[in-house]
């Protein structure tokens, strides 16, 4: 298949998309008759969605209270050198570190954003010791522990009435091959 050669995503991968996020365990069967899908073309979208790469990867969530790392911490990161090595080694470390479940490079008063996830104050405390202090080019911090989770999901929007980007012509994805895509066979014309 040419990669170079693209279609569009369309409203039924879109909607494809959305049930994805919501479950990708379900059987694909069970997929296909909920969005009112053959098998074999929900199955050929849903690959063609992975090998475009807008299906990155599936994943298990997990329940952090259930597995006792249930803090969220924030930290803001000031660091002492804006040069492109510094960052280059900040991001380097700051990527080894199970603890640090996203990291955010910012504009305004702190340069980076780290979440962390951990089991206590007194975990975080021995964190703090054991990586944060001795990250490079470190100026200043300032961590936020979070009282209350209000809303969380990995979920993306799909409101294509409310959202900017739906506004935006929708990307590409690498047209199916002749295999994938035969051609529709031809109707009598009537005259």
């Amino acid at each position: 298949m040419n990669k170079t050669q693209n279609t569009k995503i369309d409203k039924t991968d879109l909607r494809i998309l959305a049930e994805l996020q919501m479950n990708s365990g379900r059987p694909v069967y069970e997929l296909a008759h909920h969005l009112g899908l053959s098998m074999a073309s929900c199955a050929r979208r849903i690959k063609r969605l992975e090998t475009a790469g807008v299906i990155e990867r599936y994943v298990a969530l997990l329940n952090s209270e259930k597995l006792g790392v249930d803090l969220d911490i924030f930290v803001n990161v000031r660091l002492s050198r804006h040069v492109h090595k510094a960052k280059q080694e900040f991001r380097s470390r700051v990527s080894t570190i199970p603890e640090v479940v996203a990291c955010y490079s910012l504009t305004g008063d702190s340069d980076f954003l780290l979440h962390i996830r951990i089991a206590g104050v007194k975990e975080f405390n021995v964190w703090i010791q054991k990586y944060l202090t001795d990250l490079p080019h470190l100026s200043t911090t300032h961590s936020s522990v979070c009282l209350e989770r209000l809303k969380y999901t990995t979920a993306l929007p799909f409101n294509l009435e409310k959202t900017a980007w739906a506004k935006r012509p929708p990307p590409r994805l690498p047209k199916r091959s002749p295999a994938e895509n035969p051609p529709k066979p031809e109707t009598p014309s009537t005259k």
